[in-house]
């Protein structure tokens, strides 16, 4: 299977007890490169490609309508299939909304999202929208899997879009997360040392540092916590771990503004001190 570099670490621990071989795809500050996507198909068996294309976790990057359109036309002309994962595609506070890859290329796209990031994380509600002959395995695969999701939880997710409710919440979310993502991203400007890189999303939960070829993330994040800040080392994010060693994943959406320009300016500290 064909996964970007990097990618979402749920989503490789979720993959790898099905033993698959991970085919690395090559990325940018838009994503993920078309050419490099040709290239892995060009090789043949690659049973499906994983992508999160809108604010993706871990570095927040979005793919360009073009770039899709581009990611679309290859996937149709190998008749490959692509799984879109689009947790967080509500969540933008700037710019303008972009179509999912599903709309450019619907046959050979399975999309999936959630609405643990705009509802309620416990309920664990997923859905997806698959083309026909896929989407009557989902189901029987489903059924085998975990039995049943539970009626109840469905049941209110229902009711919570019927009835108009997620609509007059999304708002709140974004209102109440903007001002976080622009916390962390003044604090990064005011404090990080200048030979560090990191993302501008312009939505999502997160943001990917990179910093000097061969600084060490894993090394700060264990000098970091002893100052009670954390982050996700970005080398767990590659599908393999040679790769990433010198990035990292923040996430602004739990702390206020002021811990989080604290933990920035710890952060800083201690990179500046190890």
């Amino acid at each position: 299977m064909a996964v970007e570099a990097p990618t979402y670490l749920g989503a490789l621990q979720a993959f790898t007890p099905y033993e698959p071989e991970y085919v690395r795809m090559d990325t940018d500050d838009d994503g993920l490169i078309p050419e490099s996507l040709e290239r892995v198909l060009t090789a043949g068996n690659i049973k499906f490609i994983y992508l999160v294309p809108t604010f993706q976790n871990p570095t927040g990057r979005t793919i360009p309508l073009e770039r899709r359109r581009e990611i679309a036309d290859i996937i149709k002309k190998y008749n490959a299939l692509l799984v879109e994962d689009d947790p967080y595609g509500e969540l933008r506070y700037r710019g303008r909304d972009i179509p999912p890859i599903k709309a450019l290329a619907p046959d050979n796209v399975v999309y999936i999202s959630t609405l643990s990031k705009v509802f309620a994380p416990g309920l664990r509600i997923g859905f997806c929208h698959a083309p026909d002959q896929i989407s009557k395995w989902l189901v029987i695969v489903k059924q085998g899997t975990d039995l049943h999701t539970s009626t109840f939880n469905q049941a209110l997710a229902a009711e919570y879009i019927a009835g108009g409710f997620l609509e007059r919440h999304l708002p709140k979310i974004i209102d109440l997360y903007s001002p976080k993502q622009d916390a962390m991203l003044s604090a990064l400007d005011t404090y990080f040392p200048k030979d560090f890189n990191w993302s501008r999303p312009e939505g999502g939960m997160f943001l990917w540092v990179e910093g000097p070829e061969g600084f060490d993330m894993e090394e700060l994040y264990w000098q970091a916590v002893k100052r009670n800040v954390a982050f996700v080392p970005g080398r767990y994010f590659f599908s393999s771990r040679q790769e990433g060693i010198e990035t990292m994943r923040l996430n602004y959406t739990m702390a206020d503004e002021q811990t989080i320009d604290n933990s920035i300016k710890v952060l800083s500290e201690v990179i500046k001190t190890g």
